[in-house]
C-alpha cells in the first residue's frame, strides 16, 4: 500500500479557517483523515453535479420564447368608447 502524507495548517484567528477546524472538530466518522477525504471526495461529486444542473437549465432556457411585450388592445376600441362617454358627458350641459 502506497501512503501519501500531508500537512494542513490552520489559523484560528482567520474566521473561514476557524470555521472549517470546528467543523472538524464536530465532525461523525472519529477520524479527521476520513473526514476530509469524504468532503473532499463529496465536493467533487458536487461540482459534477451542479455542472450538470446548470447545463441542463441553460439547455432548457434556450427553447423558451419570451414575451418581449404584452398585445396592445385594440386602440380603435378604445377611441370610440372614449368618444362616446365624452359626448355622454357633454350632452349633460
Amino acid at each position: 500500500m502506497t501512503v501519501k502524507r500531508f500537512s494542513l495548517r490552520f489559523n484560528l484567528a482567520r474566521e473561514d479557517e476557524r470555521r472549517a477546524w470546528d467543523s472538524l472538530q464536530r465532525m461523525e466518522s472519529g477520524s479527521i483523515n476520513k473526514e476530509i477525504i469524504a468532503r473532499i471526495n463529496g465536493y467533487d461529486k458536487l461540482k459534477v453535479l451542479s455542472e450538470f444542473i446548470r447545463q441542463a437549465v441553460a439547455e432548457e432556457l434556450h427553447n423558451i420564447k419570451f414575451v418581449t411585450s404584452l398585445p396592445q388592445p385594440d386602440k380603435h376600441e378604445n377611441d370610440e368608447e372614449e368618444l362616446d362617454n365624452l359626448f355622454s358627458f357633454l350632452d349633460v350641459f
